[in-house]
């Protein structure tokens, strides 16, 4: 989506000395600018993965942009700047999340993997194309950026085993392979950004708590030897339906 020039309009020139000067920035309210900044990141990332981090300059952005480049410059120095917010909006804001639900002593094992689970993706797939691209960037992140984001994205897979190996121990999840079953959630949840249509029959949240679903019924304990098999076989109806609603949506 282009950016509107009304958001970087210039405002009038002033007389110094009876000379013009630089003319003021016209100030922008914060979440028109907040806008403007993300529609600017959407567009670099793009950029930078069709034409590769290296190869592509401000002027190339300002450029794609249809604005100066003193524009785009209202919002980021450099282009070091632009990458390291989509390192920070794609990567460290989602452990910051976790974070803060790992700290939630009010919540269970299974509270907090189904609320990681599911605003993970509704965050994921209401970025737009975004989180798409930066899976793509990721080779080309900075070596002084690298380690950032590798932390983070260990923090994110430490929680989610964690938090499964405390379900087992509370007797909510059966006993499987925390390390396993992290990976297997975790790719579930970015799966969906590679299928997901915003043209879709089903809204992001929609998704995700279908998505949900089908891992806590899969992590879920089920003592066999008092096992209630009328509930197994209806857990089993609606895994089936879940599934059924999923590939509905693929191409």
């Amino acid at each position: 989506m282009p950016l509107e020039k009304a958001d970087t309009a210039e405002a009038p020139r002033r007389r110094v000395n009876g000379q013009a000067a630089e003319p003021a920035a016209k100030p922008l309210t914060n979440p028109r600018r907040e806008l403007v900044r993300d529609q600017l990141i959407d567009i670099a990332a793009k950029m930078f993965d069709e034409k590769g981090y290296a190869q592509t300059g401000m002027g190339d952005i300002a450029q794609a942009l249809g604005l100066g480049r003193s524009a785009v410059y209202h919002y980021f120095r450099n282009k070091e700047e632009i990458l390291a917010a989509l390192v920070e909006s794609e990567a460290l804001t989602p452990s910051h999340m976790l974070q803060e639900l790992s700290e939630d002593a009010s919540l269970t094992a299974s509270d907090r993997l189904r609320r990681a689970v599911t605003d993970g993706i509704v965050r994921r797939l209401s970025s737009g194309s975004r989180f798409l691209f930066f899976t793509r960037l990721e080779a080309q992140i900075p070596a002084h950026m690298g380690g950032l984001y590798n932390q983070s994205r260990r923090q994110i897979y430490d929680f989610y085993v964690h938090c499964i190996r405390d379900g087992i121990a509370t007797g909510e999840f059966r006993d499987v392979d925390p390390k396993i079953a992290a990976f297997a959630v975790i790719g579930a949840a970015n799966w969906t950004s590679r299928w997901y249509s915003p043209n879709g029959p089903k809204s992001p949240r929609e998704i995700a708590e279908v998505i949900a679903d089908i891992a806590m019924q899969g992590l879920r304990r089920i003592d066999g030897g008092g096992a209630d098999m009328a509930a197994v076989r209806a857990n089993l109806a609606t895994l089936r339906g879940q599934i059924a609603s999923l590939e509905q949506l693929l191409p």
